[in-house]
This record gives C-alpha cells, structure tokens and sequence, in this order.
C-alpha cells in the first residue's frame, strides 16, 4: 500500500474516532433514547451594562438586574453587590443540585418537610397550627422558626417529638430585616432551608389544617399537571385572595421586576393574586432562579417594603382594577415574579389542595 493511501486511511479512522468522541461528550442515553447534554455548562448569561456584580470568592460575574422574562430589552434596578455572600451562602448564583424530580410523587411526598416561623403575638396560633397539622402527619418532620421568641415560647417546641426548634439569626442581615411586619424573613428562611431539604411545605403561624392527605393530593395534582403543561411550576399556592395582584401592587415595585402588561396584573382570569401564607417548594433550577429575586428583594430596603407600604387595604367594589393602596410584601414580589414567568397564576395554583 502506497503511503498516500496509508495517510488517507489513518485520516478516516482519526476522522471517525473524533466524531464518536464528540457524540459521546453531547449524549447520553437514557430510556433507549439519545439525550443532548450539555458537558460545557450553560452559555454564559448576557449581563446589561451596569448590572455585573463580581464575586470576592471566585471572581466570577453575576447578573443583579432582573430581566423582564417576556421582553429581555426590560430591566429593573439593580441590586446591592454586597447582598452576592449572601446569595452565594444560600447557593442561589450557581446550579448546585441535587435538583428534584417532579414525577417521582412517592419520594417527594415522602420527604416533605414542614416549616414555619413564630414571634411571640402568635404563640398560641402556632401551637393551633402544629396541633392540627400532626393530627394528620404525626411523624413528619416540623421545622419552627423562632423571631425573637421568649426562652418559656422556645421551650415548648423543643420538647416536641419531631420538631426542630431554630432560632432565626439575623446577624449577617440588614437591620431592617428584624422588622417582622414587613415578612423579609420568610424567603430567607427558606432559602436557608432549601440548603438541606428539597421538598419543602411553608405555613404561617395561623394556618390550620382542616383535611388529610393534602401531600398525596398535591403530587398527585403535579403529575397529571406537568403532563399537560398546566401545572408546570415547582413553587406552587394553594389559597386564592379574590383580589387581582394590581391591587395589592405598590407601583414601586415595578422599579426592581418591570412587568410586561399592567392588564394582566388586574386581570379577574389570569392575574389573581395567590396567597403565600402556606405554599409548596421543590428544590429545582427554576426555584433558585425566583428565589434568587426574591432573597434580594428581601434584602434590599425598599424592594420588600416600599415607601409608606402598609397591610391595610381600601377596596373598591372591583378588586382586580383598582390600587386600594396596600401591599402585601413577600406575597406581593413572589406572586408577580412568578406571574412575570407563566403569564397566567393557574400554572402556579394547586385547585386540588383544599385543606385549609
């Protein structure tokens, strides 16, 4: 064989080992099928002009500009950098797994895990509250945070069976944080949560349950749901407020996650406002994702809590087109992030949970 044919032939064999090489780098298989992985990471996110904060720890870039998910030219106010440690803390800048999966019901509605958090003036609902949900989940795992909570309040929890009594620290948090009424705590104790556990089952003090298997029915629900792309999110409500997030919605607000359509934030049939007083978190990208938004929000002064914001509402006889100038603070930014994303509360709301 001549050498110009032994050179052609090494050629194609190195031809065909490197197209192999890459296929097996781009995919893998999985229930017989070839899946596109992505072994490079994801491409790195475009961050606007004035928006970058660099991390002391790795150097690395991050975006602190929230884009508006329908229209990426809409950009809000950036945030502070020095809240990144606390992002970082949290892991809410990376993808760190492990992530869970929505269709594995059996596993996620065995590994849900209960939290609250209590300050004195709710001690005695927060007991109502503990009482009515054991009635039903004796051995299920109770995380209770307490806000300041006398040492005789504290007590009480850490003798519960099941129970885990935390003393929420504030120290590495704004001092404004500490100011319960304005609800800063609440992402980020379940953000510190999120850290440990992936199935996650938030209630405010005052909430009873009424009705058992509430858990089944809800993974149950996320089954047939994701299957029809009606129920596609990992965070999800379960308590409709019969007033539109317009509403509720100090215009300030919008300063931080611009909306794409004021008509949906006041539309009765895609724009209601959800309650956030007891509601389902899965550990998944797309929650880091809100919850990077969210713990930021609660971070900054006047994101969570804008000026003159207060819970006192004045309705109209319409409650989804008019301001009735109020605000509902952690309820309100998580309801329109997630309103930003699915333009409609239905893919955010269980209608088969009705426990409460």
């Amino acid at each position: 064989m001549s050498k110009r044919s032994m050179r052609g032939l090494f050629l194609l064999i190195l031809g065909v080992t490197f197209i192999g090489f890459l296929f097996s780098v781009f995919y893998t298989i999985r229930h017989g099928k070839y899946l596109l992985i992505l072994p490079f990471g994801k491409p790195a996110e475009i961050i606007p002009t004035g928006c970058a904060c660099i991390s002391e720890k790795t150097g690395n870039k991050y975006n602190f500009c929230y884009k508006n998910p329908q229209n990426s030219s809409v950009i809000g106010k950036r945030f502070d950098c020095q809240h990144l440690k606390i992002l970082e803390k949290f892991d809410l800048v990376e993808d760190v797994g492990s992530f869970v999966d929505l269709e594995d019901l059996s596993k996620n509605e065995e590994d849900v895990v209960f939290v609250s958090a209590i300050s004195d003036n709710h001690f005695n609902e927060a007991v109502e509250s503990l009482s009515s949900l054991r009635k039903f989940y004796p051995n299920r795992k109770y995380i209770m945070y307490g806000m300041e909570l006398s040492n005789s309040n504290a007590k009480y929890f850490k003798t519960l069976r099941n129970v885990e009594y935390r003393v929420f620290n504030t120290s590495e948090y704004p001092k404004y944080v500490n100011n319960w009424f304005e609800y800063r705590f609440k992402p980020l104790i379940l953000a510190e949560v999120m850290k440990e556990y992936a199935n996650i089952w938030w209630m405010d003090a005052h909430i009873n349950v009424k009705k058992p298997n509430m858990t089944k029915v809800l993974f149950e629900e996320i089954a047939v749901g994701k299957s029809m792309n009606k129920l596609p999110s990992s965070i999800i409500l379960f308590i409709p407020t019969s007033h539109s997030n317009f509403a509720v919605l100090f215009p300030e607000l919008l300063n931080y996650f611009p909306t794409n359509s004021i008509d949906l934030l006041k539309s009765e049939q895609r724009g209601a406002q959800l309650g956030a007083n007891t509601f389902y978190v899965a550990r998944t990208e797309y929650t880091q994702k809100i919850f990077k938004w969210w713990v930021l929000c609660a971070l900054d002064q006047t994101c969570m809590s804008p000026p003159e914001a207060n819970i006192f509402c004045h309705f109209s006889e319409n409650r989804f087109d008019t301001f009735a100038r109020c605000f509902r603070f952690d309820q309100s930014v998580l309801n329109l992030l997630l309103l930003n994303d699915f333009q409609d509360y239905h893919k955010f709301y269980s209608q088969q949970v009705i426990a409460f």
